[in-house]
């Protein structure tokens, strides 16, 4: 995969785009593209800038997770460029507040709900697929199964539970996942039984460190009102509409008497 361009799933003014390259078997994306989305900053690099600074104060280290890579700006010219997975820029949204950065939290969303779906698919397919995913989530979930998380979720037969998780639950799951895959990969367990036990103790090293650090276990993070594909459509409706020409030209409404 070679560099690419994600037109994102909304409309603001102007199409917008958000610079993306496959990097270390992953998908990263600029920040500065997403920082100026969020903040329609004329001059997103100065406001990425002191982003890092405050997310340092919170006790976040962006250049541990920031990587440079060569990105084609709009004249056509290649440019270091602050880039971050989807892991990372679900962490620095949680800085960002405000209506704008809703739209793109579901976005990113949808990116790592695709991701979670493939990640290990190297490592077990099929039935056996189902089956590791089961114990990872019974891991990070203090022995739920993806059945028990979408009966809580009160989702109808069919519903994946992936399509109804909030950023933060999602973020916590992308995690796991990664680094499941990673220790697999560096291991070169292919040994079923074993290959599942290491994506539950992985959800439950995640599911450690966040109650380790004070936070909320997924199972008590509250599910979105809407689903991700609800989202989607929401939006491709509003950007239906948008296109669709008026009936009348400034001119003529500004003439009409009532």
């Amino acid at each position: 995969m070679t560099d690419d361009l994600a037109l994102l799933p909304f409309k603001e003014g102007n199409d917008r785009l958000v610079r993306r390259q496959w990097h270390d078997g992953r998908w990263f994306f600029s920040v500065e593209d997403v920082v100026g989305l969020l903040t329609k900053s004329g001059e997103p690099w100065r406001y990425w800038s002191d982003l890092k600074r405050k997310l340092r104060e919170e006790g976040f280290q962006p250049y541990e997770k920031i990587v440079q890579l060569q990105m084609r700006s709009l004249d056509g010219k290649l440019r270091e460029t602050d880039a971050a997975d989807v892991q990372t820029l679900l962490r620095v949204l949680q800085s960002i507040s405000g209506p704008p950065a809703e739209p793109v939290k579901q976005w990113l969303a949808k990116v790592g709900a695709e991701l979670l779906g493939e990640i290990a698919a190297g490592v077990v397919s099929g039935r056996d697929f189902a089956v590791f995913q089961d114990w990872g989530y019974r891991g990070l979930y203090a022995g739920e199964t993806v059945r028990d998380i979408a009966a809580r979720k009160g989702l109808p037969r069919g519903q994946k539970i992936l399509d109804h998780m909030g950023s933060e639950e999602l973020a916590d799951n992308l995690f796991r996942a990664v680094q499941a895959d990673a220790q697999l990969r560096r291991e070169g367990t292919t040994d079923k039984a074993a290959v599942n036990r290491t994506h539950h103790e992985m959800g439950q090293a995640v599911r450690e460190f966040i109650l380790g650090r004070g936070g909320t276990p997924p199972e008590e993070l509250p599910t979105p009102e809407a689903s991700i594909k609800e989202v989607q459509r929401s939006e491709q409706k509003r950007l239906e509409a948008e296109r669709q020409p008026s009936l009348f030209s400034e001119s003529d409404e500004g003439d009409t008497q009532t």
